[in-house]
């Protein structure tokens, strides 16, 4: 009981509380005092602090009005670059501009039958392989849909694991092309020979173009019946039937009657030249 007692009362070592009075005597002998500063001994101490807080508040003061302060550079390059973004601007109305009036008189000249008839036949054709205009017919419909990972998640809540990759959506085109799909579209964006299926993060784009989950939708116009078999003998639907197993990736194959895919417009020529007088099409090829 004593030595709890000591304990509960005295926690400190007498020996350590001997040695801290020695310190605070010595240091009262060496100062003079009994050991407590006098307020007037305290007070230089506290200008000094005030003092150099002063100085580093103007300094940091002056720093920061120094920096927002507009350079006389940077007002000069801005209004430069005002200027030419006003003067690219122009350019790009004027271009436009000219290229609906040549749109407007190709039309009239397809309209006004001054073009061959075989001209226009090949145009036609051209720009529905292209996927320059819209169609309509009958064809093969298959969604793809995030899956839950095996567990209860809300919609667009799906993990990284059970999401639709473009690869997937990829690689259904690729066999909707080879089934013999005339043309296709997903989520309404029109594929021609120059689209691009590719992720950005978590979304799924179609020529730069974010696509809405958890549903893909992908059309495709061929006749429905050969599309199918043709569909089920390759490797497209044990694609499917492991994106389900797998990963829970929701998937379903059905046909149409009657769809609409929109036109993904005209596309950007990059190459072009002035054919030869008297030449045919088979000779500007080669």
């Amino acid at each position: 009981m004593t030595l709890l007692r000591e304990v509960t009362e005295a926690p400190l070592d007498p020996g350590y509380a001997l040695m801290a009075e020695r310190r605070a005597r010595a240091a009262a002998a060496a100062d003079g005092t009994t050991g407590v500063a006098p307020a007037r001994r305290r007070l230089p101490g506290v200008l000094t602090m005030l003092l150099v807080a002063a100085v580093l508040g103007a300094a940091t003061t002056v720093a920061v009005l120094d920096l927002r302060a507009p350079q006389p550079e940077v007002s000069r390059g801005r209004a430069l670059l005002i200027e030419q973004i006003r003067e690219r601007g122009g350019q790009v109305e004027a271009l436009s501009g000219r290229a609906a009036a040549l749109s407007a008189e190709v039309d009239g000249l397809q309209g006004a039958g001054v073009l061959p008839s075989a001209l226009l036949e090949i145009s036609a054709l051209d720009r529905w392989v292209n996927g320059a205009v819209a169609v309509r017919g009958p064809g093969l419909v298959v969604r793809l849909t995030d899956g839950s990972g095996g567990g209860l998640v809300e919609p667009g809540d799906a993990p990284a694991e059970s999401r639709v990759r473009d690869a997937d959506v990829q690689f259904v085109v690729n066999e909707l092309w080879a089934a013999g799909a005339e043309a296709v579209a997903v989520n309404d964006q029109r594929l021609t020979s120059l689209s691009a299926i590719r992720n950005a993060g978590d979304a799924i784009l179609v020529d730069l173009q974010p696509l809405n989950g958890p549903t893909y939708t992908i059309e495709a116009v061929g006749d429905p019946e050969d599309m199918q078999v043709e569909f089920a003998r390759s490797a497209g639907l044990g694609f499917l039937q492991l994106l389900s197993a797998e990963y829970d990736i929701k998937n379903e194959v059905t046909t149409s009657e009657e769809m609409f895919l929109p036109g993904a417009g005209s596309p950007t020529l990059r190459y072009a030249h002035v054919p030869r007088p008297g030449a045919g099409p088979e000779e500007e090829d080669g």
